[in-house]
């Protein structure tokens, strides 16, 4: 097992790269997911990436994995957090930490706050020093 940088930690020089995955297309979870993008993309510790493999840079990337549905005017956002470190373009490994699940009920007056608690919740983790470093095979 190769061990890698673990997902919490302390914050460093340069921002970490965080790719959000999932594709939302209903109003409100687009909406939730905009404003975690905004969020990230805002903040001083993080910088939105574009892929797994965070460009050419090929170090580790932060995921945020997220679950979509919506129904009646109410979305449910499902979540989990996790890592991946690409070797080479086609050549990606991942770590899930299962006990990171989270789901949010939103609706479209609470859409962008959604999208804030859920970059909140990923924020804290991520400072949590109890939890336990994910390794990438």
């Amino acid at each position: 097992m190769l061990a890698l940088a673990p997902l919490v930690g302390h914050a460093a020089d340069s921002p970490k790269s965080v790719f959000v995955v999932g594709s939302c297309l209903d109003k409100i979870p687009s909406d939730v997911l905009s404003s975690l993008q905004e969020q990230i993309r805002d903040s001083q510790k993080y910088r939105l990436a574009h892929n797994l493999g965070d460009g050419d840079q090929m170090g580790l990337v932060l995921t945020i994995n997220v679950s979509c549905t919506e129904r009646k005017n109410v979305a449910a956002i499902a979540t989990v957090l996790g890592a991946a470190k690409c070797f080479s373009a086609t050549n990606c490994h991942v770590a899930i930490d299962g006990s990171s699940v989270r789901a949010d009920l939103c609706d479209t007056s609470t859409a962008a706050e959604c999208g804030k608690a859920i970059f909140k919740w990923f924020d804290d983790y991520r400072s949590s020093p109890i939890k336990p470093a994910l390794k990438l095979n």
